[in-house]
């Protein structure tokens, strides 16, 4: 086949990629609304037992993620495996912290662990539709720009790990850029020492790279992006003597290591013996 040939039929293909995508995203902008409004019915029948209640709407957040998911996999807009396993995750409640190369990342854990809490910007939290369906799905109201609001997160985190829920943090705060990870942050650390419960380490890929900052949704690659999850270690903060700043230390150059050698190997799904 010729090259302008070929080229012709890349530019098909991906003319068909970027036609699903607007359908898709015009189908949720008509929908959404009525699932918003499904969520905050369902919300209020569930009311009564506060815990039950955030664990039942966990399970039917990561339930809708995961059909997303395989939505955009039937689709071919992406390829993600949502029976996928996160290998060696701890019993009871832990702190999963990830890099996020996409806007596809909390969706995916959430969607593999079957519910977790995270904290939502402020913007978010206080639309009208959402808000109940956030708290009471146990999601945490951002700090924003209000400094006195970093105690209260903290704080509710906190004690939602002692509750027996799962934290889903990004330490660098927002999404990576193609090249590099950004500095991490000790918050997530900090919950963890503060509740004393594992950090979960997972490692995100996506390949080629889509819905980064450098690649917005009405530019998709020519291949269809392939995103994977895996564990790449299990850190009990008591190793650290339940010292924040030395387990994002040691978390984060972790992470940098893997990140530098990716190209030649999978993140390793066995947690290390030892984080000292």
């Amino acid at each position: 086949m010729s090259a302008p040939t070929t080229r012709v039929s890349q530019d098909i293909l991906r003319l068909a990629r970027k036609g699903r995508i607007v359908f898709t995203v015009s189908s949720y902008t008509v929908l959404a609304p009525f699932g918003y409004v499904l969520f905050a019915l369902t919300y209020a029948l569930w009311r009564g037992d506060e815990l039950l209640q955030m664990r039942r709407m966990q399970a039917l957040t990561a339930a809708a993620y995961r059909f997303m998911h395989r939505w955009l996999h039937l689709a071919r807009i992406t390829r993600f495996d949502v029976a996928t396993k996160l290998e060696h995750l701890p019993e009871g409640a832990c702190v999963v912290v990830a890099n996020h190369p996409t806007l596809m990342d909390v969706t995916s854990i959430i969607g593999l662990l079957n519910g977790a809490c995270t904290v939502a910007k402020p913007g978010l939290y206080q639309r009208r539709l959402l808000r109940g369906v956030l708290h009471g799905s146990g999601v945490i109201e951002g700090a924003g720009d209000n400094p006195m609001g970093s105690g209260r997160v903290m704080d509710e985190a906190v004690e939602r790990l002692g509750q027996g829920f799962s934290m889903v943090i990004f330490p660098e705060g927002t999404r990576s850029p193609r090249d590099k990870l950004l500095p991490f942050g000790r918050a997530a650390f900090e919950m963890a020492c503060r509740a004393k419960v594992p950090v979960v380490s997972v490692a995100i890929t996506c390949e080629p790279v889509w819905l980064s900052k450098e690649q917005p949704l009405f530019d998709p690659p020519m291949q269809t992006p392939r995103l994977t999850l895996a564990t790449l270690a299990i850190d009990d903060p008591a190793r650290v003597d339940y010292d924040s700043r030395r387990l994002c230390q040691v978390v984060e150059g972790r992470y940098q290591q893997w990140f530098l050698g990716q190209g030649a190997q999978e993140p390793s799904t066995v947690a290390p013996k030892d984080t000292r």
